[in-house]
Parts: structure tokens; C-alpha cells; sequence
């Protein structure tokens, strides 16, 4: 079976027709003001409604990092994603709270550089839906994700999971065949893979990335 595909950092409309055109399983939307490709939350509420008038089956995905209260609780009552992605350092107790709070399915991201960091996703597993499994960012780095980097995707093969998981960091359409050989992931993940710039989805990208993960 072909792995899921979520396309992330989506910000336009044009971007998200492409997207769902192409077969795309989620879409995911940031909320982090130093992304490129952050929308305020007033922005990615508009385009989720817009999305919904016309398909109302492909899950929407609220990308945040370390959320507030505050965030959360817009995010439940304006925003109301299908899911919330946590793409900071937030702890296994701070995802539970999150979990009772808004009630929304959640994905947790992981930072991986070694097979060690794998063993701290055991503790968010009873909190959330799905896992996501991204590679580590320098300690310089502005951002947690959309990089364009990659971990060694080996350390999957033997990893066990109690829920599923994304794979992400790095891919594109030219490695996802060998992500998927090695990892063994059945979910992908990407942002900058797509873009002709840092934070510029590009339709013919998207478009190829779908149809090369649909092909395999």
C-alpha cells in the first residue's frame, strides 16, 4: 500500500488545490511566527473554511510549537483543526494536558539524530493519534522542522511503535522511495521538499512528490 502523504506549511489556496488534486491524505498548516511559513491564526481559520466548502474528508492540521493556553484554547474554538500538530519540546505531561484540554487529535513530533532519542516517544504514545518522526535541528537553529534535513532512516526499521507514525525531514521526490525502503514508514511528512523558496510551495513539486509516494 502507498504511504500516506501529509504536504505541511501550506499557505495559499492555489497550494492546497494542488495538494488535494494530487490525492493528499493531510494538510498542514503553521502557526509559528518565526516560519516562513507561519499564517496567524485568523488566516489559517479562513482557509480552512474555504477548504471544507469543498472537500470535507482530508484532515486539516494546526502545526504549533509549545502552545500556550491562550493558543490552545483558540485553536479549539476559532481555528478547529481535525488535528493539532506539537512540533516543540513539549513534555509527555504538558501533551496529556493539552489532550484534556482541547480534545482534538493530536500528532507529536520527535527530534531524531541517534537511535536514544527514539525511546523518549514511548511516554507520549497513550497522549496522542500519531507520532511523527523528524530530524534534530542544530542547537543554532531558528526553527524544530522544515529544514530540509534528515536523519539516518534506518533507525526506524526496528523501531516499536504503539501509533502511527510520520516520517519526515529531507524528503522529496528524488529519496522518498529509499525513506520508505529503509524506515519502513507508512506516513511521510513534508514542507521544504515542496518549495521553490523557503516558505514557497511549488505546485509541480507538490504534484510530483504525490504521484512518486502514490507510485510505490
Amino acid at each position: 500500500m502507498p504511504p500516506k502523504v501529509k504536504i505541511c506549511g501550506i499557505s495559499t489556496l492555489e497550494s492546497t488545490k494542488t495538494a488535494l488534486n494530487d490525492s493528499a491524505d493531510f494538510l498542514g498548516f503553521v502557526h509559528f511566527a518565526k516560519s516562513p511559513r507561519h499564517l496567524p491564526l485568523e488566516a489559517m481559520s479562513g482557509l480552512m473554511q474555504v477548504i471544507r466548502r469543498v472537500n470535507v474528508s482530508t484532515p486539516l492540521v494546526s502545526v504549533v510549537v509549545n502552545p500556550d493556553d491562550d493558543l490552545l484554547a483558540a485553536l479549539k474554538n476559532d481555528v478547529r483543526p481535525d488535528l493539532i500538530q506539537l512540533h516543540g519540546k513539549e513534555s509527555p505531561e504538558r501533551v496529556a494536558e493539552i489532550q484534556r484540554l482541547t480534545g482534538i487529535p493530536l500528532i507529536k513530533a520527535i527530534s531524531v539524530s541517534e537511535k536514544a532519542d527514539l525511546a523518549g516517544a514511548h511516554a507520549y504514545e497513550p497522549h496522542v493519534d500519531y507520532m511523527m518522526f523528524d530530524a534534530k535541528a542544530p542547537k543554532d537553529a531558528a526553527l524544530p522542522g522544515g529544514l530540509g534535513l534528515s536523519f539516518d532512516w534506518s533507525l526506524m526499521r526496528h523501531h516499536v511503535a504503539a501509533k502511527p507514525w510520520f516520517l519526515a525531514g529531507g524528503l522529496s521526490s528524488a529519496n522518498l522511495s529509499a525513506a520508505v525502503q529503509e524506515s519502513g514508514a507508512s506516513m511521510l511528512d513534508v514542507s521544504s521538499g515542496v518549495e521553490s523558496a523557503p516558505g514557497i510551495k511549488d505546485a509541480g513539486l507538490i504534484s510530483d512528490f504525490l504521484k512518486a509516494a502514490k507510485s510505490l
